[in-house]
């Protein structure tokens, strides 16, 4: 037969310098640029806002099928690099050196990430954890890839009150018809007649002065903005919902973040039993007298008259007044002093004085939340918002008039919200969410104390906005802008993805550099069905012989080995004698082919054929028997 008939186990015995194979590697131009921009844009905080974000979120579902198809290519070009490299490195091995059925198995499931769960445990736990990984790579994708809602900080302009001009600010008659400057729209009501027009409030504000559960405070702004102030307000933030439309205009607007000069009202309470403020009587019927000087009082005492059905009821609070109160600057004042009837004899002879520090406040407005946060910040030399001390003394003077205008024959509305702030302390002390004191006075003084602070800076408040709402006296100042936006991923998730990329560039090119370019390295792949069938079949009947009888666990154990014949073809033959059984090492000729036989000349059958015949004559067997090998 002529030797067309020929074992081709490779085409050329070792594979190109560049084949089909290594274009696989080049997957990992798809795979650095974007791990490379999802970690850029992670460190260097790239949002998306605007459009985008509209986009995103109108769309949520066909952007997470975009993701996950994304990912999936992504996830699936680092995983097809890494059974490339396994496979390149498995067929120089298995060139030089025999392996076990066993092992081609698994690293031949890891070739392709297929998982065989017959391997024996030794393989097993390997190749699962192996492609227990690679799963893990498509959720790392995944997660790097995915859009988040975020924000992103922009820079723009706010209006806040001036006081350059407090021409408005003086003490209104408690009168109808003759208080202040008051206008109302849909914004909410604005005054310069704070204690008259907004009585109701700065009573509810008293009343609920101490909170009864742990945490600050929370308290509604005066005005429709529906804004509520998280912890004290200070006076602050009275233009936010009202003249901030420049910036709430924007949809996508979360917060704005600003910095605002005020007064920070420190409140400290006491009994003063050589108080000269004092409750009389007078000579008309229900009508008591306040009077007394107090220590910031000018040349002449405090009076006013209180109306009582026996003067039990009555709660007086005195402040000094203005003796010219026309003058450019008036005098400091900081003293409220309490003179009541047996009804509300725990506020008798108490006194507080208020200072009004000049400071800057932080002040953050969530237009999401309709919530405002005020907090002092830690600046030195803040200049007073009000040299004149115009407002100062036009606020506290606003006690007196409160008190005076809610004491009826029979209660007093300013007592009974001091006492709930009083009795709110109580509840809380004995819940335990409050220190405990030592005496009752203490707990009378601090609730005291608690209910003037809270009217204080809901005051400053509402002078505040009728400066910038009536006087129009206002003035813009910067601020921060938190827009929602679009971020690609998270930090953590995309350092993980570029540190994946990494590692696995990195061991493309350890394995380059050990290998030099693969040299050496045949053209049979394990894992092509073409390869194994042409090259086992080549290597004859010594492996099957072998394996022959045996179950499949203990087939797994036999080692084989790969060789070349120089003429471009190769086979896979049994291992060893010493992994072979019986006495099938005994005849090579029935259990094992080489290479080197190529053509079957003569098969057992024609040889036999011949044998029979006794004449000398050619006795012709049918039919002939021929293998071909392709």
């Amino acid at each position: 037969m002529a030797k067309s008939a020929r074992i081709k186990g490779a085409r050329n015995g070792q594979a190109s310098l560049f084949s089909a194979g290594h274009f696989n590697f080049l997957t990992l131009l798809f795979t650095t640029p974007v791990s490379f921009f999802l970690l850029y844009s992670s460190v260097q905080s790239i949002r998306f806002p605007g459009g985008f974000f509209d986009f995103i979120s109108n769309n949520r579902p066909s952007v997470q099928f975009a993701v996950q198809l994304i990912a999936n290519f992504l996830s699936a070009a680092q995983v097809i690099v890494l059974c490339r490299l396994i496979n390149f490195a498995i067929r120089r091995r298995f060139a030089s050196r025999e392996m076990d059925l066993n092992s081609m198995l698994m690293w031949s499931d890891a070739m392709v990430t297929h998982m065989d769960w017959d391997l024996p445990p030794k393989f097993l736990f390997p190749l699962l954890f192996f492609l227990g990984s690679t799963k893990a790579f498509r959720g790392i994708w995944a997660a790097s890839l995915t859009p988040v809602i975020t924000w992103k900080e922009t820079n723009g302009q706010v209006a806040i009150p001036s006081w350059d001009d407090v021409s408005l600010l003086r003490e209104y008659a408690s009168e109808i018809g003759n208080g202040g400057p008051m206008i109302q729209n849909t914004h909410g009501r604005f005054s310069y007649s704070v204690a008259l027009d907004f009585l109701g409030s700065l009573l509810a504000s008293a009343s609920s002065a101490t909170p009864i559960e742990p945490g600050s405070r929370q308290q509604r702004k005066l005005d429709n903005s529906r804004y509520t102030y998280m912890g004290r307000s200070y006076g602050m933030g009275s233009t936010a919902g009202l003249v901030d439309d420049n910036i709430a205009v924007n949809p996508h607007v979360r917060l704005y973040t600003y910095q605002e000069d005020g007064y920070r009202a420190d409140v400290d309470c006491i009994y003063n039993e050589t108080s000269d403020f004092r409750l009389e009587e007078s000579r008309e019927q229900w009508v008591y007298t306040a009077r007394g000087m107090l220590p910031d009082s000018d040349d002449t005492e405090e009076y006013s008259s209180y109306v009582g059905h026996d003067g039990t009821s009555v709660v007086a609070i005195g402040v000094g007044h203005f003796k010219n109160a026309s003058d450019p600057e008036l005098p400091p004042r900081r003293y409220l002093a309490f003179a009541t009837g047996e009804s509300y004899a725990f506020l008798n002879k108490v006194q507080c004085s208020v200072d009004f520090h000049p400071t800057r406040f932080n002040v953050t407005v969530n237009i999401e939340g309709r919530n405002i946060t005020v907090s002092p910040a830690d600046i030195l030399g803040v200049g007073d918002i009000d040299p004149t001390r115009r407002l100062k003394g036009t606020l506290l003077r606003q006690f007196e008039l409160i008190a005076n205008d809610e004491t009826n024959l029979y209660v007093s509305m300013v007592g009974s919200a001091f006492n709930a702030s009083i009795t709110d302390l109580k509840t809380s002390i004995e819940a335990g969410n409050s220190p405990q004191k030592s005496n009752e006075s203490d707990i009378v003084l601090e609730g005291v104390r608690n209910s003037i602070t809270a009217m204080a800076d809901d005051m400053l408040g509402a002078y505040a906005a009728a400066q910038v709402m009536i006087g129009n006296f206002s003035q813009t100042t910067p601020t921060t802008i938190r827009v929602s936006a679009i971020a690609i991923g998270e930090f953590k998730y995309a350092i993980s993805v570029f540190v994946l990329n990494v590692v696995v560039i990195g061991l493309f090119l350890a394995e380059v550099i050990r290998t030099s370019w693969w040299s050496g390295m045949p053209e049979f792949d394990m894992t092509d069905l073409r390869y194994v069938a042409v090259a086992a079949s080549t290597g004859g009947m010594g492996l099957g012989n072998l394996a022959s009888g045996k179950k499949i666990e203990e087939a797994g154990l036999l080692k084989i080995r790969y060789q070349e014949n120089g003429k471009g073809g190769c086979a896979i033959l049994a291992g060893d004698s010493s992994e072979r059984s019986g006495g099938d090492s005994g005849d090579s000729s029935e259990g094992e082919s080489t290479v080197e036989e190529y053509e079957l000349e003569r098969t057992p059958i024609m040889e036999r054929c011949e044998g029979i015949s006794g004449a000398g004559e050619r006795q012709k067997c049918g039919p002939t028997v021929v293998q071909t090998w392709i």
